[in-house]
């Protein structure tokens, strides 16, 4: 049970990194039944409170929330970038300014094109 129980905190925390990953692509994200998950791991590790196995169940649930603190962060921005759409503001992480940012290059808007030639004059050089 125990090394069990090890395992699925760190599945949550690792379905928990996914869904991050997915927020902040702009995906949408299913997290139904994760706060009755929780609840299950933290009822099953009382069982184990102040034995040999609390330390590495304490670092597993330090992992799990550092993972809850990182998903809440990618759904804020995720909110706002969502927001700013439905108030006509520009998205600051466009896929222009990501393949900037990928390239190490600052997006800046287009160049204006330089003025077209002038036609070809009748007028021969004096």
């Amino acid at each position: 049970m125990t090394a069990a129980l090890l395992r699925d905190i760190a599945a949550v925390s690792a379905a928990l990194d996914d869904a991050c990953a997915q927020a902040e692509a702009g995906a949408p994200i299913d997290l139904a039944g994760l706060e009755s998950r929780v609840a299950e791991l933290c009822a099953a590790a009382e069982d184990h409170r102040g034995g040999a196995l609390a330390e590495p169940l304490r670092a597993e649930f330090q992992a799990l929330v550092a993972a809850l603190d990182a998903l809440a962060g990618a759904l804020a921005r995720q909110r706002e970038t969502m927001a700013a759409a439905a108030e006509g503001r520009p998205d600051p992480h466009s896929a222009r300014q990501r393949a900037a940012s990928a390239y190490g290059r600052t997006a800046t808007p287009a160049a204006t094109p330089a003025s077209a030639p002038m036609p070809p004059s009748d007028k021969k050089p004096s």
